[in-house]
């Protein structure tokens, strides 16, 4: 009787392990994850999904985001990148590899030195944490970042947000939010079959390359091809530019400039517009103490009013806005202080568009106010706008220095969300539908074209400011960061907004979707911890101590009346 029983053992033992091995090999070959969070955390968006399974090149990625003694909260952000792209190689049928890399596993500090100066040039940013070790708090250099390579050319990705203005647990959560927008954009940009053009128009006394070095420089990390297009010297139809930016122009376009570009839109080609529509610079200040801030003409009021926004010719003020020094005697001695400068506001992003979402604020300089206009064809959303204390001021226009330390009056400034960058998205109308010429003929002829009055659907971004994409320099005249204020020592998301705006308007598989999810991380209540605490370690503990000790004394209850001799 027990070699029956014990027969029937091996024979179940076996069948159980057959069964396992069996269940794993089917597994491996049929895949599904069930995802019963609220928000989804740990499901693709359609256009990710739609991207991987197309992918036909192997795609790696290092991360970076390892070591040891690491926080807490980089420690989620490490498990929901390893996570994140777990998903990413299910989904792409293994064409998506990758491995976390310890810096501090190079034991050689030379070499390792090296290795991190290395990751700085290819454009990751180190981040410094304090961490608890056995010997105490000490301060360690992490690299929170990724890098994905295919086809012999890799782009940085930048795993950790360090947003001021929502506080580290904010930066965290956007750092979440942001995961799989970064690594499917990333991985979109290396496998097209040509890297995005941007081209930027010249001729007309726009900025050049020193203040836009920062600008470029990211676009280049970003694997976006850079050029310059003049028009009376370069063709600009059909010449594959996929975005066109016209960045702070000083003097007007002529008639023919104006047609090659309503062309080049009509054609489908992207235009980011960055305009100072009146002539004020803080620098004519050290000429002057005063300055008179004048209209622009730059020729294009009637090319955009036709696209649906108008550009106007005064000034925003704003009672939110960034400080400036001004020189004061302080004891015999001169020494600089901050003061507001209202001409410079600060525009804080809202939550309604994938662009400008989680961002910290931009910086405006003599900015103007943008109008949307009726277009049932096009559809507007404005990107940035002022605060609920803004004004509006007509030019011509003379500015005081002085006027900064002057308190500003707040019921002057009775104007609120003044429109300061505007998204247009549908089929533009031409300008020139209704007066076209022999003249304009030609033109089209030598760029072997054929007018078009009415656009394909298409999208172009208005911003009233052209000195966003400028970068300020320290007293070597050496590039400060894309957005940074070396007076206040305040770095505002200038550059980030920009590449959104480019990463928007060359986007066309609509991965900017995942950029627009809300992932929150469940923190436990400390207080309630602390309350509830013994209730919920009886809980945890008891219950499944209990619950098997019901279990084996009714096995044991069954067992014996089983087996029991009559």
């Amino acid at each position: 009787m027990k070699r029956y029983y014990f027969i029937q053992s091996i024979k179940v033992l076996a069948y159980s392990l057959l069964a396992v091995v069996a269940v794993n090999i089917i597994s491996s070959f049929f895949y599904h994850r069930f995802d019963l969070t609220e928000e989804k955390r740990y499901t693709l968006t359609t256009s990710t999904k739609k991207l991987l399974n197309g992918l036909e090149d192997n795609i790696e990625v290092e991360v970076y985001l390892s070591g040891k003694d690491l926080p807490a909260g980089i420690r989620i952000l490490q498990n929901e990148t390893r996570e994140l792209l777990q998903e990413f190689r299910t989904h792409s049928k293994g064409k998506v590899s990758f491995h976390f890399f310890d810096i501090y596993g190079i034991k050689d500090q030379k070499k390792r030195e090296e290795f991190q100066l290395d990751l700085v040039k290819k454009g990751l940013k180190p981040t410094n944490l304090e961490v608890n070790s056995q010997n105490g708090f000490m301060e360690k250099l992490i690299f929170p970042g990724a890098i994905i390579k295919a086809n012999g050319r890799e782009i940085p990705v930048q795993i950790l947000e360090n947003q001021f203005s929502v506080g580290a647990q904010g930066s965290l959560d956007n750092s979440v939010n942001f995961l799989e927008y970064k690594f499917a954009n990333s991985i979109q940009k290396l496998t097209r079959e040509h890297q995005p053009i941007i081209a930027f128009l010249q001729g007309h006394g726009e900025l050049g390359i020193e203040p836009l070095q920062e600008f470029l420089k990211a676009l280049a990390e970003q694997s976006f091809s850079i050029d310059k297009v003049e028009l009376d010297k370069d063709k600009l139809l059909h010449n594959n530019i996929d975005i066109l930016v016209v960045a702070k122009p000083q003097t007007a376009l002529n008639d023919k400039e104006k047609f090659l570009i309503d062309q080049y839109i009509m054609n489908g080609g992207k235009t980011l517009w960055l305009l100072d529509n009146v002539i004020g610079d803080l620098d004519s200040f050290k000429l002057a103490p005063s300055i008179m801030a004048i209209p622009r003409d730059l020729n294009l009021d009637d090319l955009l009013f036709r696209y649906g926004v108008r550009t106007n010719h005064n000034l925003v003020l704003d009672l939110y806005c960034n400080k400036i020094p001004i020189i004061e005697s302080v004891g015999g001695q001169a020494q600089p202080k901050l003061f507001p400068w209202v001409f410079y506001p600060i525009a804080v992003p809202g939550k309604n568009h994938p662009i400008v979402k989680n961002l910290d604020p931009i910086l405006f300089k003599f900015a103007s106010s943008l109008d949307t206009l009726a277009n049932p064809n096009v559809h507007k959303t404005v990107l940035l706008s002022t605060s609920t204390y803004s004004r509006l001021q007509p030019t011509p226009f003379q500015i005081f220095l002085e006027g900064a330390k002057q308190k500003p009056n707040p019921y002057l400034f009775n104007k609120q969300n003044v429109p300061l960058a505007v998204l247009m998205e549908g089929e533009f109308s031409s300008l020139y539908a209704h007066q076209f010429t022999s003249d304009l003929q030609q033109i089209l002829q030598t760029e072997n074209s054929a007018f078009k009055s009415k656009s394909v659907t298409n999208k172009m971004i208005v911003i009233a400011d052209g000195d966003i994409a400028s970068n300020d320099f320290d007293g070597q005249q050496v590039p400060l960061a894309l957005g940074y204020d070396k007076y206040t020592r305040q770095l505002f998301a200038n550059k980030d907004f920009l590449l959104n705006c480019v990463e928007y308007l060359i986007d066309d598989n609509n991965l900017i979707v995942a950029r627009n999810r809300e992932i929150k991380m469940r923190l436990l209540d400390k207080a309630k911890v602390l309350e509830d605490k013994t209730y919920w370690q009886i809980i945890t503990f008891g219950v499944p101590l209990l619950l098997i000790g019901i279990f084996g004394v009714v096995y044991h209850f069954i067992r014996k009346r089983k087996y029991a001799t009559s």
